[in-house]
């Protein structure tokens, strides 16, 4: 970086504008800044440092006081540098926060902090925030390391000589980019905690496996399971051991359970025979029963066979009634006819009367239509005109359509531009309010991230507590019901021992009764028994023993269990804590409560309002970024609109007098063409004035005449039709009266001939003939009604035959005894299942488990085999070695290396040889980490010592010859960092006159170099030394600067 041109307003004892041109030094790359003190020489470097990093060069300096009290209220402050860098010129301007004058108004307004970067392609960066970002981003340095290796500050030279390792590892990670390096620790160190993590879980697992492992009635393996330290391989030997017995166990009651099957099956037969019996004999019962009920009803039928053949007879003289009625209802439709041909003659004549009227009113007006016949004569005499005057209308029309487009797009065009100019002031406001908006986002995007982490870690901790609570509680409700057991167990236990103790003395009383003498003894053999054992009179039986022992056998089997259940529990409890409490341990840095001391109950509650009130802030965060969001999405938008709609105001703004111009040439023409049309009116009607208008006024004439002709041609048709209509009624009417006599007469003699046949066919009269008389349709109905009761009636008998032989000789079975001893069978198989039932689930819990402890074991081995490669690359990568150096550290410790030897080839001929830079190799103390610490070699005593022991001479040529290798390394390794300039604040009044000689030996080095160089001195030596000068000249009225050349 070298700056070209520096101007300064209203900044420090500056009160007026001033400009520092640095190109005016041409070829002379060294210059002294002069001025008495408190003239404003340090604030040059303020404001170079100022306009690159919004801070001064010396950090105690606040920005906000930067502001000259000499300068007027009226006068802007800011600091202006154009500099380049790498061949390219960039120009930045800054302002910090000062109070001005108002720009309406009276009275001061605060100006807040702002920056503007102009980039080589003329892209402008705006705002603070981006502007820093993007300096730090061009020169590849911050403002801490430009005060230690490009502008040394007064007070401040001394702190990259002086730092420790940890500030210059800082320094020289964002000089070279060693930033990897320290990736591959964190990552290493990473993979380490993940292995231990996997390979912890893992054995987590397999112990929970191991708690699941069923010992059943073995007491060597459910003591290797209840050990503290418990041996992985001899429970797995053990339980496969386990595993064999019960698969032997479970195959002799596989086969005691099909033996008893068959016996079921044989039972079952006969179960089943028995049903069959006795189903037999109910329905012979049944069958009996039904034949009976119907042989009840066989003479209701015999009466139903009597009716249907009265009625068969009947059905003979049915057809004849039949006749009758159809010449009865022919009679009523012909008598109807003769009455309606009565009512059409009566209105027929009607009819005559009012047509004859009709035609004497149309023959009445025939002057009417003379009348017309002339008018539509006179009318066509006028076409021709009318076509001449709608000729001129329409281009007059024409005229005048032209001349309000014309208007319309001049005064379009005004609005247009009007409108524009509005609108692109408003998109304006609206993008300066969207980039504020940004702004706003990316902080709150950074708070957002904040809250989702505590409300993650939140959650966690919550679940790990409800866990930890349920757990315990199970267990102490398990503990509960365990202590309870336990009490009921040893009172059993305790009598079957005294049961046991109780039946072996009294085996030898048994013994005893039997001997004789002179024969041996069963148990010892003697042949002589002085004192044999006598039986007590309460001794216990065999039989009794074994019940008590199978109670006992059965309540230690279910203690087994429980106490399984216990260890199992407990062993989750002890889990879910050791989780809780590294996880509370995670947390203890991010909450504002002492988590780690709290009671369970009153943290979970925390932990719950903790939650809720984050969750609320991270989604008022959600929702005011989505609302900016909504507002941003529109920024590309607006800005395209901006250059569009200015683009389009210009040419707007060119086409407005054309388009007058027009307007008024068009207006001239319009006036012309009126006057002539005004003679053509004055020969024409106003209402005839178009040819449609003529046409159409003829037409309703022409249409009237029309009408008025229609209608008494009608009148005449109408009065002749009547007349004949009348003639047809009248004939008709006769007609129909005849047919009516015909059907009166038919009607009467159908009437004779069925009296005949009711008495011919043996029936009394009507009313008895009317009682049997049915339709042909409830005939069949009765003859099927009683062919269905006899055939019934006689499937009924043979089915009652087939099953007295089907029965003979059968007896009922006793079902319900052979169904009890079925029961009693299968209540013995599902006691042999339920065993089975047990050890197969026995069986297969345990294969399961030592299948998952037998992976889980591969597993843990894989891993551990790389948990020792990474854990030695991690320890060693991040400094846990005997050097107790990174690999970081080690990296920057060669980048050091040639900095220092840089360094010393100054710092030699600064101080004649006398002291030489060197990297301390030697451990720090208390393992701490080291490799970047810096010590100086005294040839004059041949000893090393700290370079804080420097005196203030020797430290500023140290931090003099540090500063310039530095910047020779940097430039050497870091191409896009480019170091062209140093600025050097006092420090020389230390030197003597030969330290002096050799250090400005050194900076006109660097100038030779095309370095620029830039020294605040008041040592007089300087001053005669270097010929270009930047004098400082203060004023009341503020202080003013230029180039002596």
């Amino acid at each position: 970086m070298r700056p070209l041109k520096l101007t300064i307003s209203a900044f420090g004892p500056y009160a007026d504008k001033q400009v520092i041109d640095f190109s005016n030094l041409k070829n002379k790359n060294i210059f002294l800044i002069t001025g008495p003190t408190g003239a404003g020489k340090t604030t040059i470097f303020d404001a170079i440092s100022f306009a690159l990093f919004g801070e001064a060069s010396v950090s105690s300096r606040d920005s906000d006081t930067l502001r000259s009290h000499f300068s007027s209220i009226d006068t802007p402050t800011y600091v202006e540098l154009e500099f380049e860098l790498r061949g390219e010129k960039y120009k930045i301007k800054r302002n910090p926060k000062y109070e001005r004058k108002k720009a309406k108004g009276n009275g001061l307004t605060i100006q807040e902090a702002d920056a503007e970067l102009i980039l080589p392609d003329g892209r402008v960066i705006t705002k603070v925030k981006p502007v820093d970002d993007k300096i730090n981003s061009i020169l590849g340095i911050n403002k801490n390391q430009f005060r230690q290796i490009v502008m040394l500050p007064q007070g401040e030279f001394r702190k990259l000589l002086e730092a420790d390792s940890k500030e210059r590892e800082v320094i020289f990670r964002n000089i070279f980019g060693t930033e990897a390096f320290q990736s591959i620790q964190l990552k290493l160190s990473t993979l380490q905690k993940n292995y231990e993590t996997k390979i912890n879980e893992n054995s987590t697992k397999r112990d929970t496996h191991i708690k699941h492992i069923d010992s059943g009635e073995d007491e060597i393996l459910l003591k290797l399971l209840n050990e503290q330290h418990i041996n992985v391989e001899e429970i797995i030997n053990r339980t496969k051991e386990l595993l064999e017995k019960d698969k032997e166990e479970s195959k002799k009651l596989n086969n005691y359970i099909k033996e008893i099957k068959l016996q079921e099956e044989k039972l079952q037969k006969k179960i089943f025979e028995g049903i069959e019996i006795n189903k037999k004999i109910k329905d012979k019962e049944e069958i009996e029963k039904q034949y009976n009920n119907y042989i009840l009803n066989e003479s209701k039928y015999i009466e139903k066979q009597n009716k249907l053949e009265k009625a068969r007879i009947a059905f003979n003289v049915k057809f004849v009634e039949d006749t009758l009625n159809e010449k009865i209802n022919n009679l009523i439709i012909k008598e109807n006819q003769y009455k309606e041909a009565e009512k059409n003659l009566a209105i027929a004549q009607e009819n005559i009367k009012k047509r004859e009227y009709e035609l004497k009113l149309e023959e009445n007006k025939e002057e009417e239509r003379k009348s017309l016949r002339e008018k539509i004569i006179n009318l066509k005499d006028k076409e021709n005109k009318v076509k001449q005057y709608e000729v001129k209308s329409n281009e007059i029309k024409l005229l005048r359509e032209d001349l309000n487009k014309k208007k319309k797009e001049y005064e379009d065009i005004k609005n247009i531009i009007a409108k524009e100019k509005t609108d692109i002031n408003k998109a304006k406001e609206k993008l300066l309010y969207i980039k504020n908006c940004e702004t706003k986002k990316m902080s709150l995007i950074g708070i957002k991230t904040e809250k989702d982490f505590m409300l993650e870690k939140l959650r966690e901790l919550k679940i790990k507590i409800k866990q930890y609570l349920n757990n315990l509680k199970l267990h102490e409700n398990e503990a509960s019901k365990y202590n309870d057991f336990e009490k009921n167990y040893l009172i059993i236990k305790d009598k079957y021992e005294k049961m046991e103790d109780s039946f072996l003395k009294a085996q030898a009383g048994i013994l005893a009764k039997d001997l004789k003498d002179n024969t041996p003894c069963p148990v010892c053999g003697s042949i002589n028994h002085p004192n044999p054992a006598k039986i007590h009179k309460n001794f216990i039986t065999q039989e009794e023993l074994k019940e008590i022992k199978k109670l006992y056998d059965e309540k230690v089997e279910e203690r087994n269990i429980n106490l399984q259940k216990l260890s199992a529990l407990n062993a989750k409890v002890e889990e879910s804590l050791n989780e809780l409490l590294e996880t509370k341990k995670r947390l203890i840095q991010i909450l504002d409560e002492d988590i780690l001391k709290m009671p369970y109950d009153k943290l979970f509650k925390y932990v719950n309002e903790k939650g809720l009130k984050t969750k609320e802030e991270a989604n008022k965060i959600e929702n005011d970024i989505k609302e900016l969001d909504n507002i941003i999405k529109d920024k590309e938008k607006t800005e395209k609109y901006i250059y569009e709609n200015q683009k389009y105001l210009e040419e707007k703004e060119l086409d407005l007098p054309k388009k007058e111009e027009e307007y008024t040439t068009f207006y001239g023409k319009v006036v012309s063409a009126e006057k002539e049309l005004n003679s053509i009116e004055e020969e024409i009607p106003k209402e005839i004035r178009s040819h449609s208008k003529l046409l159409i006024k003829i037409n309703e004439i022409e249409e009237k005449l029309k009408v008025l002709e229609k209608s008494y041609k009608e009148a005449q048709d109408n009065f002749h039709n009547a007349n004949e209509k009348y003639a047809s009624i009248k004939s008709d009417k006769e007609s129909k009266y005849r047919n009516f006599k015909e059907a009166e007469n038919e009607v009467e003699a159908y009437k004779n001939k069925l009296n005949s046949k009711i008495l011919e066919y043996g029936f009394s009269d009507f009313e008895e003939y009317n009682k049997f008389k049915m339709t042909e349709e409830e005939i069949k109905i009765l003859e099927e009604e009683i062919s269905e009761y006899y055939k019934k009636l006689q499937i009924l008998k043979g089915n009652l035959e087939k099953a007295e032989n089907d029965t003979k000789g059968l007896k009922n079975i006793e079902v319900e005894e052979l169904s009890k001893e079925l029961k009693d069978i299968k209540l013995y198989e599902n006691s042999l299942e339920i065993q089975e039932k047990n050890i197969f689930s026995r069986i297969q819990n345990n294969q399961n488990a030592i299948k998952e402890i037998e992976k889980i074991n591969k597993c843990i081995k894989k891993d551990e085999e790389q948990y020792a490669i990474i854990s030695d690359l991690a320890k060693t990568a991040n400094g846990y070695n005997e050097e107790k150096i990174t690999f970081e550290r080690y990296v920057l410790a060669a980048y050091f290396d040639e900095i220092i030897d840089a360094a010393n080839l100054r710092l030699a001929k600064m101080t004649g040889e006398r002291f030489i830079l060197k990297r301390k190799e030697d451990r720090g103390k208390f393992g701490k980490q080291e490799g970047l610490e810096l010590e100086v070699f005294d040839n004059y005593t041949g000893k090393s010592r700290h370079v804080k022991t420097l005196s203030g001479g020797e430290s500023f040529k140290a931090s003099l010859a540090l500063a310039l290798g530095l910047a020779d390394i940097v430039q050497a390794y870091a191409g896009g960092i480019s170091l062209d300039t140093m600025f050097i604040d006092e420090g020389f009044g230390t030197l003597d006159p030969e330290s002096l000689d050799n250090a400005i030996g050194c900076l006109i080095e660097l100038q030779n170099m095309g370095r620029l160089v830039g020294i605040i001195s008041h040592v007089p030596e300087l001053k005669e030394r270097i010929d270009v000068r930047l004098e400082i000249t203060p004023a009341k009225e503020g202080s003013s600067v230029k180039f002596v050349i």
